[in-house]
C-alpha cells in the first residue's frame, strides 16, 4: 500500500508540473492558411478569420506546443503555397490522387458528397448521361472541377470564383445546373434564403475525403495532426464541432428532426396522460409549501426593514403607500396608520413639485429601476428633508399588482453643507470683484486720495485676506489685510527687495509666478490673475488666489504692483479631497478603477505613438469571501492593504514603467508598459503568485493568513487597442484560469471571445430549454463483472435543442453550474430517472439499479434530502436500487453539511459512489468518514491500462483499498477485451464503457435491459 501510494503521488506531481508548465514551453510556429472566401468552413470578417476549419484547427495545435499563425488567401493561391512550402497546413483538402504527389495528407477529417443543383422546378430530363447539352457551372480550381473533366467527362463548362456566386448564377438563370459540394450548398442556401429557388436533383453523385494538407517541408506534422483528430473523435469533441456548423443545413437533419417531433409529441402525450392523474395532488402540497415559504420570507423581510437605518417604503404605480417603516415613521413624524392607502405626493411632496413626482412614478414602470435621484419632502412639522432614493420595480405571480419598493437615504445635513459652501464661494467671489472694482476707482483717484490713505488702508485691511503693494521707485513693499500677521513681514521689509517677496512662494510656483509677471509687463498689461501657495511664519502652505494690478510711469516701466490675495485653502483642500475620493481607493489608498481606466488608455496611446507593447494583469483573489466570512471584514480589509501593499513594493523594484490599482472588492490590475518580450510578463506574474501565496499576519486576528490568487493577461495594441476591449478580454483570460483551478495565470487568446460569446448563448438557450422541456435521459449499462450480466444503468443528461440538435453535456453542465441552473435541472434528472426506474419495474425489469450524478451545488441547497424523500415516495421506488454519484471535491467542499446529507439518504436505503476517483484532491480522512458504498475509477486510468505498467499499479491499488474497506468498484471508460480481461484479473467488480454499450435512449437502453446480457 505505501509502495502503491508513493506511486499516485507521482503520478499526480508529474499531472501537476504538466500543468503548470504550459507558459514555459517551447512553441514551434505553424502556418496555417485557409481560402477566405469559403465558409462555414472559413471567411474573414472584420480582419480575422472565422469559421469550421479555424476552431478545428486550434484544438489540433495544442496552444502549449504550437503557435498557429492563422492567415487566409484564395484558394488558387492557399494551394500554390502548400506546395511551395511558404505554409505549412492548409484545410480541408479534397484527397486527390494528383495532389498526393505534392503535399501529405492526414487522416480524412470527414467525408463531402458532391452533387448537381438546378433551379427549383427545372423540367427538362437531365442527367448525368446527358450532361454536356446543358450548361453546366461549377468552381473554379476547385476539386469538383477536377470531377467534372475527368469523371463525367464534360469539358465545356462555365466556372466561378466562389460558391456563392455558383448559386446565384444557378438561381438567375444563367446557367441550367451546378455541380457542387453538397454540404457546402446547403449552407449557402439556408443562409441566403434560396432553398426555394434551387434544388438537389441528383445526390452523392461522388464523395470525396477530406483532410488536412501537410507541405512536404513538414512531415512530421502528419503523425501529430493524426493522434489529435483520434483524441478529438474519442471525446466526442470533434463530432459536437462538425454537429455545431452542419447539422442544421443538412436536409438529413431535417428529416430526423421531423422524426423527432413526432416521437416528442406521443411521449408528450404519455406525458399528459400520466400528469393528469396526480396533478391535483401534486399542486396541493406545493401550494402548502409555497405559502409556508412565501409567509417566512416576508417575516424576514419585514424584520430587515423595520431595523433598517433608511427609509422603506412599499408603493403601487398610482403611489399609493402600502408600506411605511419604523425609520420612515421616526423621520417625518407620521404614524403608519396615518399614511397607508393614500397617495405620497399629497402627503409629502409639496404642490409644485407633485406632477414631477407623479411623473417619476411612470418612468419607474417603465424602466423597472431608479437609483440615486434626489428630491424634497416635508415632514408633518413642516422642516424640509432632501432624500436620496433607489426604487425597484417588483412583479411577480404572488402578488395582484406590481410593485414599487423604495429605499431612502436622509441627505439633508450634506444638502445643507454644499449650499453654505455655495454661498461662500459666492460671497468670495463676489467680494473679490468688489475689491478689484475699489483699486480701480483708487487708482484713478489716488492724487485726490492722498488725505484718505488711512481710510483707505482700514478698507483694505479690513475686506481682504492680503494685500501686497510693492513699489518699484520707493524701493518699498507694504502688507495690508486680516492674515498679514501670518507671514514674516519684517525679513521683506528688510530687504526691501522683489526677490524677497518672491522667496514667499513654494518652489514649485515660484518660477511660473515670475514668469507671468514678467510677461504681463513685456507684453505692458494692467491685469494679472494666478493662484499659488505661500508660506507662512510656521511653515505652512497657503492657497492663494491673486488679481493683480501692474502701474506704468510715463516712459511705460512698471512703477507699482497691487496684488489682492483671496486665501483658498479650504476650497483646495476640499477639490483635493473630492479628486482624492474620485481617483483612489479609501481603504487602499492605492488608485481606483477610474484612475487605471484613464491612466491605461493613456499608456495604449503611449503605444501606438512608440510602436511599443503592455501588458495588463487582472488580479482575483480566490475565495476571498471565505476570509470576510471565517474572521470578519475588518481582517479581509487588513488583509487587502497588507497584499496591496506587498505587491506594490514588488512592482516598485521593477524596470519596467507599471501601474498598480485596486479595481474592485477583491480585485487588482497592473499594467506593465515598455515589455521587450511578452515573455517578460510570466516571471511578475511568477512572482505575485508567490506574494499571494505568502502567510500575511492579521494584527486583528493576531495571526497568519494563507491566501491564492487567479490572474488573467492580456497585451496591449495587440489584444486590443481600448480600454473596454482590453478590460474584457483580460477578465475572459481571468474567468479562464479559475476554471483550471485557481492559483495560475493565463494570458487572453482569441478563442476565449469565441467561447465566452457561445457562453452566453448557451446561457440564454438552458432557461428556454428549461421551460420547454428539451433535456432528455440517455443510459449506459454496468455489467456485473462476475457474470457479464447488466447490474444497472447510469443515467445521463441529454440537452436537444430544437435549433442546433444535440448539445454536448461538456458545453452547457458548466455553464449551468456556474448560473445556478444545476439545481432546478438536477431535480429534473432525478424524477426522470426515478418515473423511467418505475416505468422498467412494471414492464418486468426488476433487477435494474439506477446511478445518477449529482452536483455539488445540489448539497448546498436547503432540504435537499426531503426533495429526494419526496420523489421516492411518488413513484413509489425502492431507495436500494438508487446509488447518487458525487465527485471526491464535490464531497468535501462543504464536508459537514455533505455527511448530513449522506448519512440521512443512507439510512434510507440509497447508495453513494465517488465518481471520477483518483483525479481529486481530497484527504482520504475525509472520505473514510463519509458513508459510501463504492468508487468509479476514472476513465483516464482505465485507457492506458493495457500500455502503462503504473497506471496498471493504481487501478490494482484503489480495488485493493476500496476491498479493505468494504467497498465496491466501478471501472468506467471500458473500450477493448484487454482491459476488461486486465480488470477481472486485478478484482474489479464492475465496469462501463464502449465495449459494452454507449449511451443509449430510454427506447433503445430498454432491448438490452430485457435481454440483460451483452456479448463482447
Amino acid at each position: 500500500m505505501k509502495r502503491i501510494r508513493m506511486l499516485v503521488n507521482t503520478v499526480l506531481a508529474v499531472i501537476i508540473i504538466f500543468f503548470l508548465s504550459p507558459a514555459y514551453a517551447s512553441h514551434t510556429p505553424v502556418k496555417f492558411e485557409v481560402d477566405k472566401s469559403y465558409p462555414p468552413f472559413s471567411y474573414t470578417s472584420g480582419g480575422r478569420i472565422y469559421g469550421f476549419t479555424i476552431d478545428l484547427a486550434n484544438l489540433v495545435f495544442e496552444p502549449d506546443k504550437f503557435k498557429l499563425e492563422l492567415s487566409s488567401d484564395t484558394w488558387n493561391q492557399v494551394y500554390k503555397k502548400l506546395v511551395e512550402g511558404k505554409i505549412d497546413v492548409a484545410a480541408p483538402v479534397a484527397i486527390v490522387e494528383e495532389r498526393k504527389k505534392e503535399v501529405y495528407f492526414s487522416k480524412p477529417i470527414f467525408t463531402r458528397h458532391v452533387g448537381l443543383y438546378t433551379s427549383k422546378g427545372f423540367s427538362k430530363n437531365i442527367s448525368l448521361k446527358n450532361l454536356e447539352d446543358f450548361m453546366v457551372g461549377v468552381m473554379k480550381s476547385d476539386y469538383t472541377e477536377t470531377l467534372l473533366k475527368e469523371k463525367l467527362g464534360v469539358n465545356k463548362y462555365y466556372t466561378y470564383p466562389t460558391i456563392e456566386d455558383l448559386i446565384y448564377a444557378l438561381v438567375d438563370g444563367k446557367i441550367d445546373a451546378a455541380l457542387m459540394s453538397q454540404e457546402i450548398a446547403n449552407y449557402f442556401l439556408v443562409k441566403n434564403g434560396l432553398r426555394d429557388r434551387a434544388e438537389l436533383k441528383i445526390k452523392n453523385i461522388f464523395t470525396v475525403k477530406s483532410a488536412f494538407a501537410v507541405s512536404k517541408k513538414r512531415p512530421e506534422l502528419v503523425a501529430y495532426i493524426n493522434q489529435r483528430l483520434n483524441f478529438l473523435t474519442n471525446k466526442g469533441i470533434f463530432d459536437e464541432l462538425y454537429y455545431n456548423y452542419f447539422s442544421t443545413y443538412s436536409p438529413e437533419y431535417y428529416e430526423r428532426k421531423n422524426r423527432q417531433i413526432v416521437i416528442s409529441t406521443l411521449y408528450l402525450l404519455l406525458i399528459i396522460l400520466f400528469a393528469a392523474s396526480v396533478a391535483i395532488f401534486v399542486m396541493a402540497r406545493i401550494n402548502r409549501r409555497l405559502e409556508h415559504g412565501k409567509q417566512t420570507y416576508e417575516k424576514y423581510a419585514q424584520l430587515l426593514a423595520e431595523n433598517a437605518n433608511a427609509i422603506v417604503l412599499t408603493l403601487n404605480l398610482n403611489g399609493e403607500i402600502i408600506y411605511f417603516n419604523k425609520f420612515a415613521q421616526e423621520l417625518t413624524g407620521y404614524k403608519s396608520e396615518e399614511v397607508v392607502g393614500k397617495k405620497w405626493v399629497d402627503i409629502f411632496i409639496p404642490p409644485h413639485r407633485r406632477e414631477y413626482i407623479e411623473n417619476l412614478f411612470k418612468r419607474i414602470a417603465e424602466e423597472k429601476i431608479l437609483n440615486n435621484h434626489e428630491n424634497e419632502i416635508v415632514t408633518k412639522n413642516g422642516d424640509i428633508k432632501w432624500i436620496l432614493w433607489n426604487n425597484t420595480l417588483i412583479e411577480s405571480p404572488y402578488l395582484n399588482e406590481p410593485m414599487i419598493i423604495s429605499t431612502g437615504l436622509d441627505i439633508t445635513q450634506i444638502k445643507t453643507t454644499q449650499q453654505l459652501l455655495q454661498q461662500s464661494y459666492k460671497k468670495i467671489e463676489r467680494t473679490n470683484q468688489e475689491l478689484l472694482n475699489t483699486l480701480e476707482i483708487l487708482n484713478r483717484q489716488s492724487k485726490a486720495l492722498e488725505e484718505e490713505k488711512e481710510k483707505y488702508k482700514f478698507l483694505i485691511e479690513n475686506g481682504s485676506d492680503c494685500i501686497w503693494e510693492i513699489d518699484f521707485k520707493e524701493k518699498n513693499i507694504e502688507f495690508y489685510g486680516r492674515l498679514k500677521d501670518l507671514f514674516d513681514i519684517k525679513a521683506v521689509k528688510s530687504k526691501n527687495d522683489f526677490s524677497a517677496w518672491l522667496d514667499f512662494f513654494h518652489p514649485d510656483d515660484r518660477s511660473t509666478v515670475f514668469k507671468k509677471l514678467q510677461d504681463a509687463i513685456l507684453l505692458h498689461e494692467e491685469n494679472l490673475e494666478f493662484e499659488a501657495r505661500i508660506r507662512d511664519k510656521n511653515g505652512n502652505w497657503h492657497w492663494m488666489s491673486a488679481h493683480v494690478q501692474i502701474f506704468y510711469n510715463e516712459e511705460g516701466k512698471p512703477e507699482k504692483i497691487i496684488a489682492v490675495n483671496i486665501d483658498w485653502t479650504a476650497k483646495k483642500e476640499y477639490e483635493q479631497k473630492i479628486e482624492y475620493i474620485a481617483y483612489y481607493d479609501a481603504l487602499t489608498s492605492l488608485p481606483n478603477r477610474k484612475l487605471f481606466e484613464e491612466a491605461l488608455e493613456d499608456f495604449i496611446k503611449k503605444a501606438e505613438e512608440e510602436k511599443a507593447q503592455g501588458a495588463v494583469i487582472l488580479i482575483d483573489i480566490d475565495n476571498f469571501k471565505d476570509i470576510n466570512d471565517l474572521y470578519g471584514h475588518e481582517a479581509g480589509d487588513e488583509y487587502l492593504k497588507a497584499v496591496g501593499q506587498k505587491v506594490l513594493e514588488y512592482l516598485k523594484n521593477l524596470n519596467l514603467n507599471t501601474f498598480f490599482a485596486r479595481v474592485g472588492g477583491d480585485e487588482f490590475a497592473v499594467v506593465l508598459h515598455g515589455l521587450a518580450k511578452k515573455e517578460e510578463v510570466i516571471e511578475v506574474c511568477t512572482q505575485l503568485l508567490s506574494i499571494f501565496e505568502r502567510e500575511i499576519y492579521i494584527q486583528k486576528l493576531e495571526r497568519h493568513l494563507f491566501a491564492s490568487a487567479s490572474m488573467g493577461i492580456s497585451f496591449y495594441p495587440d489584444d486590443g487597442r481600448s480600454v473596454k476591449e482590453i478590460f474584457r478580454n483580460v477578465d475572459m483570460a481571468l474567468s479562464s484560469a479559475k476554471e483550471n483551478g485557481k492559483n495560475d495565470f493565463q494570458i487572453f487568446l482569441p478563442f476565449m471571445l469565441m467561447k465566452n460569446l457561445k457562453k452566453i448563448e448557451i446561457e440564454k438557450g438552458l432557461k428556454k430549454a428549461i421551460e420547454t422541456d428539451q433535456f432528455e435521459l440517455y443510459y449506459q449499462p454496468v455489467i456485473n463483472l462476475k457474470d457479464m450480466e447488466i447490474h444497472s444503468v447510469e443515467a445521463l443528461l441529454r440537452w436537444i435543442s430544437p435549433e442546433k440538435g444535440m448539445i454536448s453535456p461538456l458545453e452547457f453542465i458548466p455553464v449551468a453550474e456556474e448560473i445556478g441552473l444545476i439545481i432546478k435541472i438536477g431535480e429534473m434528472v432525478i424524477e426522470k430517472a426515478f418515473s423511467d426506474l418505475k416505468e422498467w419495474e412494471k414492464k418486468g425489469i426488476d433487477y435494474l439499479h439506477m446511478a445518477i450524478n449529482l452536483s455539488a451545488r445540489q448539497f448546498k441547497i436547503k432540504f435537499f434530502e426531503n426533495m429526494v424523500q419526496k420523489l421516492i415516495e411518488r413513484y413509489s421506488i425502492d431507495p436500494k436500487k438508487i446509488s447518487f454519484e458525487i465527485t471526491e471535491t464535490g464531497a468535501v467542499e462543504n464536508f459537514d453539511v455533505s455527511l448530513k446529507i449522506l448519512s440521512f439518504l443512507c439510512q434510507m436505503g440509497i447508495k453513494f459512489l465517488i465518481d471520477d476517483f483518483g483525479t481529486g484532491y481530497s484527504s482520504l480522512v475525509y472520505l473514510k468518514r463519509l458513508p459510501i458504498g463504492g468508487v468509479k475509477i476514472d476513465r483516464s486510468f482505465i485507457s492506458e491500462l493495457e500500455v502503462s505498467k503504473e497506471n496498471k499499479a493504481i487501478v490494482e491499488g484503489i480495488i485493493l483499498m476500496a476491498h479493505k474497506l468494504d467497498l465496491k468498484v466501478v471501472a468506467e471508460g471500458v473500450e477493448t477485451k484487454r482491459q476488461l480481461e486486465i480488470l477481472k484479473e486485478v478484482g474489479c467488480d464492475f465496469a462501463q464503457g464502449y465495449l459494452f454499450s454507449k449511451p443509449l435512449p430510454k427506447t433503445e437502453v430498454e432491448k438490452l435491459l430485457i435481454a440483460r446480457k451483452i456479448t463482447v
